[in-house]
């Protein structure tokens, strides 16, 4: 059974034959053709989540893993902005979405008529391309629409951005046919490989510099990047510092970051600074390092990545941008730069300074004994099981995570570090969840799970997913990144404090549920806390009786 609207048919068909299959739907009426004609079809995989906001979160944590576009649809009207924050995150992130949104025909707009707003182009800047499709079913029409929908999707498919396709349907909307009317045509987009046609210059500036430094920031994994990389740092002159969202892991690598610099004085960053800088990814969390590299930048910056509107000049100084997949760049750089090996003392440097902190790192862990979520999350990173996944919750959560050295090599971690925010980080998990068979593992803060507490409102939360919830009573993170003593009034509009347990939200979404305060019952819950259940199962940690920021800076302050 298919919807009698031909322009929804043709979009079904192109989605098939390029193969996009998952499809989340907010219910409503006036994206009924669009409902009715994809749930009907077995090959798609349909998703019905209520709360727009959480359902595009949980397509973005679809598309995270499977890197293939997955469409959002919602009914119009106020239900479309709610898709925004997500919409932002997956452009920041390099995320492709299929947003489409069901519109009300062009005369009601602005004649008093409900759920109709101002749709076309509503998400502007933050989508690759936005489209407006029209109603004419002539074979003029359909072949206007037939055009558009292509190209769009294309677009999302070469440069993994989300788009917009916005549909005006006229009554009736609940119209079915048996047979397909319509056979749209196909066209194809070929991804081409970029070279690096001549860089005599870039060579000699490359061989010159003794003290190279590779950052990693957010970036996907690539097949080989690992293997060309451990290559590079055989270089002695060469060292690559990797955020937890590279998905590059390693003892040859730098992950640390923060456990190293956090309180490098300017004197000690002269002799670590690097000549050249070359940045592969986007957000970079630590904002030592982007402090450091502003104040006092290198020599040379270089960017390597595709599909950048604008340079992306973090750091002020950029000197060179290559346009090309950071993997062919390497391989090639690689290739061409082989007897180009300097003698430096600069990566020896790096592991000595290295060895040093992770010495007061585990001498700080042992003298303190409070069960605070330095403690708590030290211990909690050290026992998920590998190759299992793991999601990460923002402001603190993150930034714990990137402190310790000791991450597993075979646990692939995740965060919405796109644009940063909180909203959002329960549904991305949930819908990660949803297209992994293995166990995910989502480590959360309490006002970002409570803030997204409706991404548990869904029938499609696999049984292997779990929520680790640290509950310290509040906006810890405000604490520790504030300069300025406020008063108290005032500082409690940053940390929102609040006296609420995840045990009735639990209850009511039927998960099962428990609840620690002290290390020898988190130990003995974490024995049994990934094993099979026919639920799924979330952890509360209650941290609320240290003051957790004053720990985390004498931790800071002890590494230095």
């Amino acid at each position: 059974m298919y919807s009698s609207k031909k322009v929804v048919q043709s979009f079904g068909e192109i989605l098939k034959a390029k193969s996009i299959f998952h499809i989340i739907i907010s219910p409503g009426s006036r994206n009924a053709p669009i409902i009715i004609n994809f749930t009907q079809q077995k090959m798609f995989h349909t998703y019905s989540i209520v709360d727009e906001r959480c359902a595009g979160f949980f397509a973005l944590g679809i598309a995270q893993q499977i890197r293939k576009p997955v469409v959002i649809s919602c009914t119009s009207g106020s239900a479309v902005v709610n898709f925004y924050p997500a919409v932002t995150e997956a452009f920041y992130q390099n995320i492709p979405l299929i947003l489409l949104t069901a519109d009300r025909p062009k005369k009601i707009i602005d004649v008093f008529e409900g759920q109709s707003i101002y749709q076309e182009n509503i998400f502007q800047k933050h989508v690759e391309t936005s489209i407006q499709l029209i109603e004419d079913e002539s074979e003029s029409g359909i072949w206007y629409n037939d055009k558009l929908i292509n190209e769009s999707i294309n677009k999302c498919i070469l440069k993994n951005k989300p788009i917009h396709i916005n549909i005006p349907f006229s009554e009736p909307l609940y119209n079915t046919t048996n047979h397909l009317q319509v056979r749209p045509k196909i066209i194809k987009t070929i991804p081409v490989k970029k070279y690096i046609k001549t860089y005599k210059k870039e060579q000699y500036i490359w061989k010159k510099c003794e003290k190279k430094m590779i950052l990693f920031g957010l970036h996907y994994p690539e097949k080989n990047m690992e293997k060309i990389l451990r290559k590079l740092s055989l270089d002695s002159s060469i060292v690559i510092f990797t955020e937890t969202t590279s998905h590059i892991y390693g003892k040859l690598f730098f992950s640390s970051i923060d456990q190293l610099i956090f309180n490098m004085n300017y004197k000690n960053w002269k002799i670590f600074k690097p000549h050249i800088l070359l940045t592969v990814g986007i957000n970079i969390i630590s904002k030592k390092i982007k402090f450091l590299l502003r104040k006092d930048p290198p020599t040379y910056h270089w960017h390597i990545g595709e599909h950048y509107e604008s340079y992306p000049d973090t750091y002020y100084k950029l000197t060179t941008y290559w346009p090309i997949n950071p993997e062919s760049f390497f391989q090639i750089f690689l290739h061409d730069n082989s007897n180009n090996i300097l003698v430096s003392d600069y990566r020896n440097k790096w592991e000595k300074l290295r060895e040093e902190k992770i010495k007061k790192h585990k001498s700080f862990l042992k003298k303190e004994k409070s069960f605070s979520d330095l403690k708590v999350l030290f211990f909690v990173f050290q026992t998920i099981p590998n190759n299992t996944i793991l999601q990460l919750g923002n402001s603190m959560i993150i930034r714990y995570y990137q402190l310790f050295y000791e991450k597993k090599y075979s646990i692939k971690s995740y965060c919405n570090r796109g644009t940063s925010g909180i909203d959002g980080c329960v549904s991305t998990a949930v819908g990660c969840a949803t297209v992994r068979k293995k166990i995910v593992t989502l480590i959360i803060g309490d006002i970002s799970f409570f803030y997204d507490s409706n991404a548990l409102w869904n029938d499609y939360i696999p049984k292997n997913f779990r929520i680790i919830l640290i509950n310290n009573g509040g906006g810890n993170i405000f604490r520790f990144i504030s300069e300025k003593k406020l008063p108290e009034k005032t500082f409690n509009f940053f940390e929102t404090k609040h006296i609420f347990s995840a045990k009735n939200i639990c209850k009511m979404h039927n998960w099962k549920y428990k609840k620690v305060s002290n290390q020898y019952v988190l130990k003995n819950s974490l024995s049994f806390f990934w094993k099979k259940s026919n639920q799924p199962y979330l952890l509360e940690i209650n941290t609320k009786k240290y003051n957790n920021a004053e720990i985390l800076k004498k931790y800071l302050d002890y590494l230095s």
